[in-house]
């Protein structure tokens, strides 16, 4: 079943699917495998590289609703919200932002899932990717920088992946 968010992206021409391209709110998106993802911080071995990656990823989204539609900070995280529920990674939910940094809650998340699967149980958390984007998303929304850590993650065996930001 389609989200009603992307049905109200599609229905107010916010969002297109043609053969060329994956194109919303004027911005350009490619689509992959959850598994890809998980196949790539297993070949660059380097959590800090994968969290820039989801920084990259966050802060280019970000910096376009802000700049293309002038957008308050408070908007942004909102839609940004809503983008992310639609990626496949699972249901994100901002539990607390404010001055002082945040927490941000994950259920179902896919990639975590799908890490564990190939990867077995962890010791450790493994969402570097989905840590560095949850950390550009609130640097650009507080102009400030910030720090993400994964405090429960479900390739642990946590009912949820917890993040918190400082």
């Amino acid at each position: 079943m389609i989200s009603s968010f992307l049905t109200k992206l599609l229905t107010a021409r916010q969002a297109s699917f043609t053969e060329e391209e994956i194109e919303i709110f004027d911005l350009n998106y490619a689509m992959q495998p959850m598994e890809s993802l998980v196949d790539l911080q297993g070949i660059v071995k380097k959590p800090e590289a994968m969290k820039e990656f989801g920084r990259s990823m966050s802060s280019s989204f970000t910096g376009h609703l802000k700049k293309k539609f002038s957008l308050e900070e408070k908007n942004v995280a909102s839609i940004w919200t809503s983008i992310f529920n639609i990626s496949g990674f699972g249901k994100l939910e901002i539990v607390r932002m404010d001055g002082k940094g945040g927490v941000v809650e994950i259920k179902g998340n896919n990639f975590a899932r799908i890490y564990k699967m190939k990867n077995g149980k962890q010791k450790q958390p493994v969402c570097h990717v989905i840590s560095g984007i949850i950390e550009g998303v609130f640097e650009n929304v507080t102009k400030r920088k910030v720090s993400c850590t994964e405090r429960s993650c479900a390739a642990r065996g946590d009912v949820s992946c917890i993040f918190e930001v400082k």
